[in-house]
């Protein structure tokens, strides 16, 4: 079942993470947020204080991330967007390659944050593991779910 408030506040979350990158995701986050960001290169983190160290420290280093989207999926509180991430650090580009991304929203924050190339790997994490959900998210995400 789509959730039509979660994919709102996503497309608010997902406006100011393009304007203002990771930093502006942050005030949308639970402070007892799990963090599963691709940048990361397989770091989990426990909270938000825990993945903004690991932000301030990566942005130090001259590390940019440049997420685009073109689709949105929902099903219950998990929502997902379908895009491209572009990582850059001192303007060299160090990835660029198709992404998805989950959040999992409760009310007005973020609870779980999490990207990846493979879409039914987040979902599973995200303890949504029926194959049908995911093929439905991949399916959607491909043909008619704009951002």
């Amino acid at each position: 079942m789509r959730n039509a408030e979660a994919e709102r506040f996503v497309r608010e979350v997902w406006a100011v993470f393009v304007r203002d990158g990771i930093a502006g995701v942050l005030p949308f986050a639970a402070e007892d947020a799990q963090w599963q960001p691709h940048s990361a290169h397989g770091r989990h983190f426990r909270s938000t204080s825990e993945y903004r160290e690991e932000h301030e420290r990566s942005t130090a280093a001259g590390e940019r991330v440049e997420p685009s989207a073109t689709g949105i999926w929902s099903h219950r509180a998990v929502v997902a967007v379908r895009g491209r991430l572009r990582i850059r650090t001192r303007g060299d580009v160090l990835e660029d390659t198709r992404m998805y991304w989950l959040f999992v929203v409760h009310g007005e924050q973020l609870t779980r944050i999490a990207s990846s190339p493979d879409l039914a790997g987040l979902l599973r994490e995200a303890g949504e593991d029926d194959p049908v959900v995911a093929r439905e998210a991949f399916i959607a995400l491909h043909r008619d779910a704009g951002l």
